[in-house]
């Protein structure tokens, strides 16, 4: 008489996925054909198959613990390949989400992320909270709305006030991503153990940072490759906006401590070379991100958009734009410019403060999980049945009742 397989079904975690943009994966019958299509999996124990009938059956932990929904680019050739419309690529994605939903830390939050509603709600802190300070280093006062003087920020609210709220809210999200990224790793080494293929650690990193920096993953994909370009160009102009916002700070610092203007003050002149690198991301930005957006309301090979995606894309979106506009109406001397400017610090504060909760949080699982594959020797071809700690469970269960 052969074992009998233990299977602890979470019929919640199932129904997780099903709402998380994995709807169709009950059509799948187990064909294998997306197995066959992917560009990405390794030779042995090779996905996206097996988390399709692990999803099916709700096996929650092997999932949470698994490594192979990260090494999928969410390219859909094996969606345009199944024979059923099962759309195993959505599921792959809606199984990153419910992970990032279940090793977020505080759980709440990576949780609130996942719908409008939640996010909405996580919204109004930032909202309030920089709207109390505006208020309070005012006075309650808004003379910074004078008519007779030029366009300043700082009369709303000044760099170190800007620098109070932001600090704190950019180290909570890395602390936060940090944390939840030791829960990851910690899953993916039961799954996973380092085997002799394995790369040192030192290799896997740069290994890594080579693959982000030239998107090679994504280059390997069929019907969707083209994704690399929008893909580059937004994470590319996030290094560039990074640059400006802490080249806009030095000079700032720089000028306050030699007690004199040594640099040239802020705002910068259009021609600055800070001002250009800015200028030049928020561009790249803009295009990036329409073109995410264009494709995944025109093309159905891209995939379902749900709520998840669309906060993410919607945020940077509202980013670029305030910025962008902020700028404009200052040198046009509007006084909107005020109005916007501080939309602009609220969704900002948002993304950085929800950062490894929100979809921007795969740039903390995603690179962990991409080391860690190097590292353990998965990126080879090392993986782990997904029914192996089940019949193990199941085999102990059957010699206790035999005893």
């Amino acid at each position: 008489m052969s074992d009998r397989i233990k299977v602890d079904a979470d019929l919640k975690f199932v129904n997780g996925i099903l709402n998380a943009g994995g709807s169709d994966l009950k059509k799948c019958y187990q064909c294998s054909t997306c197995t066959v299509a992917c560009p990405l999996t390794p030779e042995g124990a090779p996905f996206p198959r097996k988390e399709m009938i692990t999803a099916q059956w709700g096996i929650k932990d092997r999932l949470v613990k698994s490594m192979d929904p990260w090494l999928c680019f969410h390219c859909n050739d094996c969606s345009d390949q199944c024979p059923r419309g099962a759309k195993p690529g959505d599921v792959m994605a809606a199984v990153r989400n419910m992970i990032i939903a279940n090793v977020a830390v505080p759980s709440f939050l990576g949780k609130a992320t996942q719908s409008i509603g939640g996010a909405m709600m996580l919204l109004l802190f930032p909202i309030i909270l920089i709207a109390a300070v505006i208020y309070g280093v005012n006075d309650g006062e808004m003379g910074f709305l004078d008519l007779n003087t030029p366009i300043d920020f700082s009369t709303m609210i000044h760099q170190v006030w800007v620098e109070v709220l932001f600090i704190p809210a950019l180290f909570f999200g890395i602390i936060t991503g940090i944390l939840g990224v030791m829960k990851l790793i910690k899953g993916l080494k039961e799954t996973y153990p380092k085997t002799e293929k394995g790369e040192t650690l030192n290799n896997a990193v740069i290994g890594t940072v080579k693959d982000i920096l030239s998107h090679s993953k994504f280059k390997e994909c069929g019907i969707n490759q083209t994704r690399n370009i929008a893909h580059m160009l937004l994470f590319y102009s996030f290094i560039g906006l990074a640059i400006t916002t802490a080249g806009v700070t030095a000079i700032y610092y720089i000028n306050l401590f030699a007690g004199e203007v040594v640099v040239t003050p802020t705002p910068l002149p259009f021609l600055h070379p800070i001002k250009i690198i800015g200028n030049l991301s928020a561009l790249a930005a803009s295009i990036g991100i329409i073109m995410i957006v264009w494709r995944r309301m025109t093309s159905d090979k891209v995939g379902t958009t749900v709520a998840f995606d669309w906060i993410f894309i919607l945020n940077v979106l509202l980013i670029v734009c305030t910025g962008i506009l902020a700028q404009v109406a200052r040198v046009a001397g509007n006084q909107i410019a005020f109005f916007i400017y501080y939309c602009h610090l609220v969704l900002i504060f948002f993304l950085f403060v929800y950062m490894p909760h929100s979809k921007f949080g795969h740039m903390f699982y995603r690179t962990a999980a991409l080391v860690y594959s190097r590292y353990s020797g998965r990126d080879k071809s090392m993986g782990m049945s997904f029914l192996e700690g089940e019949q193990q469970e199941g085999s102990e269960d059957t010699k206790e009742k035999s005893a």
